[in-house]
């Protein structure tokens, strides 16, 4: 998928298919194809849990930084709308941050949060006459988090009419700093958020989101260290009030009960995390009806607020990073100055979702997906998770739904991998055995207990595989396995020795060390075997003798080579059948 698409995309080349992304998708937005995953933008709600959890880092934000460096050369007034959890991120002074921000070719930088105050003031006012002017609505969901506006849209659609579909901080800003210094002001939003980055994309008051991290490598590139900027900047037009409490879960509700000493008769509840969100709105858990007095939810995907959001950098410490947001957000004023406070904003325009249908597949199709998967009954239904599905079920549907793979199960592939090999065991010519450290039989091929005798072969006809067998007992060369189990490194030991009538060659090769070892058994007294071990032989002696030349060939000079000729034509005489060219 291409990096410049959509929020979010997968570099395939980094990816190590652990399928951890599938699993921390709250809305399973994945589709793995040929071993590879990629975002279903249809389907994500750009919570950004895959980028922060996945391990090889191939899971990204799309960088933005360009497309804003674009608007500075077009000469257009470019402000910053600097998100208010930059005091969990940033450990310098906000005057140090805003500083460093315009060295990059900012015009201004402003606070997120002032578009908060407006959304706060008008929540109340919502809150205030519920009774009356909602029509009997009681419940209230907040909206200031983009990818849970998504996900109720998207998934649980029961409760929009509950969503307090206004604009969002950010698009409060935007229009507040437009109605200040121009429409043709462009205002590029700086956070932890990826989610922003589709409000930049569906609306044009937002030119474009960062992300912190997307900040911090301008900042590297450009050689600037906020931390030791003097040239310090003050936000415009000037601080935000307790819209700054926005980051932290319970922050909402903080900055609404400071905004109106009525708002505490709203009975207020907290819940972050996508997960918790989901679970909270599953099903018939509630409805508006059956609440006795106006209840509003803060609702924020990412648990404990955007001062842990998927661009977060987790140097510090959780704690350290909410001390110092409250710090912050406690200095500043209750209210914004009463001249910004009277400035009519729009609070119009919400991010748009279409629901997510449900697709129901009868039971006799799940049963077919898990039988290619090798699950055919209750039993045989593990729900480990490995795949990223919580339930085998669960992983059959996306199969149906051409978002998963067979290979994402990793009893399916263990299986199938072992198929594969007792496969190869069963077809290879010569014999094979596979014995653990007690020198019991793991695996053997009939062609092994052939070449150990017709007792041995009628006992593998009772007991395929001869599986817990003692070698030494039932081989009496099982000593020669003593050898490798002890040695430190090497990998392969050969020996030939007599067995009844035939004359053995046994390869040992060392799978686990310590742990799991193979034997390759040959009947060397065999023609072909003959053949092909006289020029093993050969090309053994070749290769010593070459040796040798290096090391004395002013004693060999012509000799070696006629002795190499010689060899040589040893070779081509077996290979060919035993016939001279």
């Amino acid at each position: 998928m291409s990096s410049n698409e959509y929020p979010i995309y997968t570099e395939d080349g980094e990816c190590r298919d652990c399928y951890k992304c599938v699993r921390r998708c709250p809305v399973k937005a994945v589709r793995v194809q040929n071993g590879h995953p990629e975002a279903l933008t249809k389907m994500c709600i750009f919570c950004g849990k895959c980028a922060a959890s996945c391990p090889a880092k191939a899971k990204r934000a799309r960088n933005d930084v360009a497309r804003v460096q674009n608007l500075f050369r077009e000469g257009i007034q470019v402000f910053a709308s600097l998100a208010p959890s930059f005091p969990a991120e940033f450990n310098c002074a906000p005057g140090q941050l805003a500083g460093a921000i315009k060295r990059l070719g900012f015009y201004g930088v402003s606070e997120t949060a002032l578009g908060a105050d407006f959304v706060s003031e008008d929540i109340v006012s919502d809150l205030q006459t519920a009774s009356t002017v909602k029509d009997g609505q009681k419940l209230f969901l907040s909206s200031a988090c983009p990818a849970v506006v998504l996900y109720i849209k998207r998934y649980a659609p029961a409760f929009v009419p509950y969503l307090n579909d206004r604009s969002s901080p950010l698009l409060a800003h935007a229009a507040l700093l437009q109605k200040l210094y121009g429409k043709k002001t462009a205002v590029v939003f700086i956070g932890p958020c990826i989610a922003k980055k589709r409000e930049a994309d569906q609306f044009k008051e937002v030119a474009a989101a960062l992300t912190f991290t997307e900040l911090k490598q301008w900042f590297d590139a450009a050689g600037i260290k906020p931390e030791e900027i003097t040239e310090t900047a003050e936000f415009i037009p000037h601080r935000a009030a307790k819209g700054a409490f926005y980051p932290v879960d319970g922050g909402m509700i903080i900055s609404l009960q400071r905004k109106r000493a009525g708002f505490s008769k709203t009975s207020n509840m907290v819940i972050s995390g996508i997960d918790t969100i989901a679970q909270t709105l599953s099903g018939n858990s509630f409805t508006n009806d059956q609440l006795e007095s106006p209840l509003f939810l803060e609702l924020l995907a990412c648990s404990g607020g955007c001062v842990n959001g998927p661009c977060i950098t987790r140097d510090d410490s959780a704690i350290r990073r909410r001390a110092r947001l409250l710090g912050y957000a406690e200095s500043a004023g209750d209210a914004l100055n009463p001249e910004t406070a009277a400035l009519k904003v729009p609070l119009t325009g919400s991010l748009t979702a279409k629901e997510m249908p449900m697709s129901l597949y009868p039971a006799s199709k799940i049963r077919g997906a898990l039988g290619e998967l090798g699950k055919y009954d209750s039993k045989d239904e593990l729900n480990c998770s490995a795949c990223g599905y919580e339930t085998c079920r669960a992983f059959a549907q996306a199969m149906l739904e051409k978002r998963a793979e067979k290979t994402m199960c990793a009893a399916y592939t263990r299986n199938l991998a072992q198929k594969k090999a007792n496969a190869l065991i069963r077809a290879i010519p010569s014999g094979v055995v596979i014995a653990d450290k007690n020198r019991k039989i793991v695996e053997c091929n009939r062609n092994f207990a052939r070449l150990l005798g017709s007792e041995i072969e009628e006992l593998y006809e009772l007991d395929p595989e001869l599986k817990g067998l003692d070698l030494r007992k039932l081989s009496g060369f099982g000593n020669y396995f003593e050898e490798a189990f002890q040695a430190d490194g090497q990998a392969r030991f050969d020996y030939d020795f007599k067995y009844e009538d035939k004359i053995l060659h046994l390869s040992v090769y060392v799978i686990e060390k310590g742990e799991t070892l193979c034997g390759v058994l040959e009947d060397i007294t065999k023609p072909q075997i003959r053949r092909d071990k006289t020029v093993a032989w050969a090309k053994k002696i070749i290769a010593k003798n070459v040796q040798a030349v290096q090391k004395i060939a002013f004693l060999l000079g012509e000799n070696a080579a006629e002795t190499e000729s010689i060899l040589h034509s040893i070779i081509e005489s077996h290979t060919a059948g035993g016939k001279k060219k």
